[in-house]
């Protein structure tokens, strides 16, 4: 049973810590239509590599995945945004 309990702030800011996934989140942020298959992200590091990162992401719930057949769409997770407006904000300075 998922809960939409936040995990604590340190657990975000050791998910965003990381250049890689510090990067597949601002993208995402950048991104016009709110939602990214994960083939579409730009990183330099191999694919097994990367969905590490964004497991991470996801299990910081900074990320939000919807799977649609064989395919994973991945947006920034409403709550979380919600809860730290202003983190976001400093991400998309950098």
């Amino acid at each position: 049973m998922k809960t939409n309990k936040l995990p604590p702030l340190d657990q975000i800011l050791k998910a965003l810590a990381d250049p890689v996934r510090l990067c597949a989140t601002k993208q995402l942020l950048l991104d016009k239509e709110k939602e990214m298959a994960c083939g579409t992200f730009d990183y330099d590091v191999s694919k097994a590599t990367f969905s590490h990162h964004i497991k991470i992401l996801v299990d910081a719930q900074i990320l939000s995945e919807r799977i649609e057949g064989t395919r994973k769409f991945l947006s920034i997770n409403k709550n979380t945004r919600q809860a730290y407006p202003e983190l976001f904000q400093i991400i998309l300075k950098d």
